[in-house]
Order: C-alpha cells, then sequence, then structure tokens
C-alpha cells in the first residue's frame, strides 16, 4: 500500500478513470517510495509514471495552478507539438510579400506526422540575411522569397538544424522535406504535487498521437484522496496502519 512506503504521507494518488487505449500498471511499493505507471497504445508504454516519496527535488520547476486544491503543484516540461515555419519575402516587395502570404494560407490547416503547421510570415525591418538567420537560430524552418521565386513561383528552404539552403525548388517538395525531418509530438517532464509528509510526481514521456491533450486527460484521470479517510478504513478492514 502507498500509505505504508510512505507513512507521513497526507494525499494519496490514485486512479479516477482511465481514457480510452489507457492500461493501467500495478502499484510497486517499497520503503519510502511508491510507483504504478499508465501504457497508452499510442503515446508510449509507459507514458507515466507516478512516484510518491517524502520528499522530491523539484528545483527548476514553476509554481503552475494547482488542480488539487490545497496541494502545491510544480512543472517542468517541455511540450513539442508543432512544426514552425518562417516565410522571409525578400526586401518585402509587393511581390515577395504575396508569395509570402499565399503560402501561410496554404499551410492552413496542414499537419506533418500529427503535428500542426505554424506558418507566419516575418515582416520585421531588419534584411533578408538578418531575418533567415534569426528564425533559423530559433529552430524555425525558413522558407525565403525572392524576387525570382515570386516570378518563377519557386522558394529557397533552410531546414532548422541545417547550414545549407535549398534553392529553386517547389513549395510542396519544401513541405515534404520539412515533414521528413519532423519527429513525433512529445510531452515530456515532470508536475510535482507537494502536500504535508510527501510529494508525489508525475514523469511524462508521451510520444506520439493524443500528447496535445495529454495534460488536461491526465488532470481528469488521476486525482488525489486525503490519506486520513484511507488509514481508518484500512484500520476498519483489520490493517495495522500508524
Amino acid at each position: 500500500m502507498q500509505i505504508q512506503s510512505v507513512s507521513g504521507t497526507s494525499y494519496v494518488p490514485c486512479v479516477s478513470a482511465l481514457q480510452a487505449g489507457w492500461e493501467f500498471n500495478h502499484v510497486d511499493p517499497r520503503s519510502g517510495l511508491a510507483t504504478f505507471s499508465i501504457d497508452s497504445d499510442r503515446m508510449g508504454e509507459p507514458f507515466i509514471t507516478v512516484r510518491t516519496t517524502a520528499t522530491c527535488d523539484s528545483s527548476g520547476a514553476e509554481p503552475a495552478t494547482s488542480d488539487e486544491r490545497p496541494i502545491e503543484l510544480y512543472k517542468h516540461v517541455v511540450e513539442d507539438f508543432g512544426v514552425e515555419i518562417v516565410v522571409v519575402p525578400e526586401g518585402p516587395t509587393e511581390a515577395t510579400l504575396a508569395a509570402a502570404q499565399s503560402i501561410v494560407i496554404e499551410s492552413f490547416g496542414l499537419q506533418m506526422r500529427n503535428r500542426a503547421v505554424d506558418a507566419h510570415v516575418d515582416l520585421t525591418d531588419d534584411s533578408t540575411r538578418d531575418r533567415i538567420s534569426a528564425a533559423h537560430a530559433a529552430g524555425a524552418h525558413v522558407i525565403t522569397i525572392s524576387i525570382r521565386d515570386a516570378e518563377e513561383g519557386t522558394v529557397s528552404l533552410l531546414l532548422a538544424g541545417e547550414s545549407v539552403e535549398r534553392t529553386g525548388g517547389r513549395l510542396s517538395d519544401a513541405f515534404d522535406e520539412i515533414e521528413e525531418r519532423v519527429e513525433k509530438p512529445s510531452y515530456r517532464g515532470s508536475w510535482f504535487y507537494v502536500f504535508e509528509g510527501g510529494c508525489t510526481e508525475y514523469r511524462f514521456d508521451a510520444e506520439g498521437s493524443g500528447v496535445e491533450m495529454v495534460a488536461g486527460d491526465v488532470q481528469r484521470s488521476l486525482s488525489f484522496i486525503d490519506a486520513t479517510a484511507i488509514k481508518e478504513m484500512a484500520r476498519d478492514a483489520g490493517y495495522d496502519i500508524p
């Protein structure tokens, strides 16, 4: 039992409901530590591990609004859901700006390996080269429209993490090259629920379809029970609970 593993805890995590495709793995109680995990047929096996201990190291985590008041919540997670594309029109001129806006329109609603494409035009006053460098340094894929591109219906592409720009290609080919390098969407990191006598960490390693909603789904599926009530029920059932 989790309460026996972490005897001073004032709350115990529990599963209130499982989403479709999720499977609960049994509790593993040890001295000072109780764990369980949940598998998903889409996001990983397991995609979340729940650990309850007397204390936990939440350094680097930021305070968050708790769904389990009065329990405090801290989060340190990395969400990687979308595909960012920055379109840089040379100049811009009327022709390159129109071509750039057309690319954004064509990308509307586009999905790449279950990731939503977020394409926008950079219209800052910096030079074309500086705008390309800034977007590339920020980790975006960069599509550049030169005056010649606007005339010929082509684009130049600088993929995130690469240094060689591909010129004179078709937009459809650029989208295909970007998609080839897109990883599955992911949600990784930890939530720390801190309370008197204990701490519960939700450790996420979720990847694939469904991660965009994993935070809300987990909040609906997992909850906490007051340990005092559980101890009383255990004693009434004949267990020796301190």
